[in-house]
């Protein structure tokens, strides 16, 4: 017995393909330039302040940020040796009490400064990136503070990534005082078009 062969077609009415974002939702770089972890310095070393829960604040940050990125175009870990570095995250001042995070409004209670210095020649950093991140004086609970530095040092992370500008919309994460604790899709986008943008500047030497 002679088995039949069918050709079906199939027919499927779809829209056109979606075309992706080439374009970054805010700037990043710094009057040009732009500066970026190459893939041969993958993983970021990052080291800590022992005090209080700054380690824990840098883990969650670089998890955070390296979920952002579809091919793992950056990743870091916590370094022990602040010497041997890429990034070095500090407090300055009291150190805030390692407590729950609140969980309402978010409360202006901290603020932070991501420190990159470029060598002699221009073309590279001359050492670590350093964050420091300190308690402000103002009227709130420790658990105002903690949620704060948690925005706040994630934020900071973005800078030393090569995010160098703040984003104009408040909602952002990059935005001069963050209110939420994660990147936003404008956040992803603007990170994923700056780790495909060539650098200007290098890392600093290890």
């Amino acid at each position: 017995m002679r088995r039949a062969i069918l050709g079906l077609a199939i027919l499927a009415a779809c829209s056109e393909p979606t075309i992706p974002v080439r374009q970054a939702a805010y700037p990043f770089d710094n009057l040009g330039d732009v500066f970026r972890w190459p893939e041969e310095r993958l993983p970021v070393r990052v080291f800590a302040d022992r005090r209080g829960a700054m380690r824990s604040l840098v883990e969650a940050g670089l998890s955070v940020w390296g979920s952002q990125f579809t091919y793992g175009e950056f990743h870091g870990f916590w370094w022990p040796d602040s010497n041997s570095a890429d990034v070095v995250a500090v407090w300055s001042g009291t150190v805030p009490p390692n407590v729950p995070p609140d969980s309402g409004p978010p409360v202006a209670a901290c603020s932070g400064v991501t420190r990159l210095v470029i060598d002699s020649t221009g073309n590279a950093l001359d050492s670590a990136i350093v964050i420091t991140v300190q308690r402000l004086a103002v009227t709130a609970t420790d658990a105002q503070v903690a949620a704060c530095v948690r925005r706040v040092v994630t934020h900071e992370l973005g800078h030393s990534l090569g995010l160098l500008q703040h984003s104009s919309d408040p909602g952002d994460l990059m935005a001069a005082e963050p209110l939420v604790d994660r990147p936003t899709a404008r956040d992803r986008v603007t990170a994923e078009i700056l780790y495909h943008t060539a650098p200007t500047i290098g890392p600093p030497p290890r």
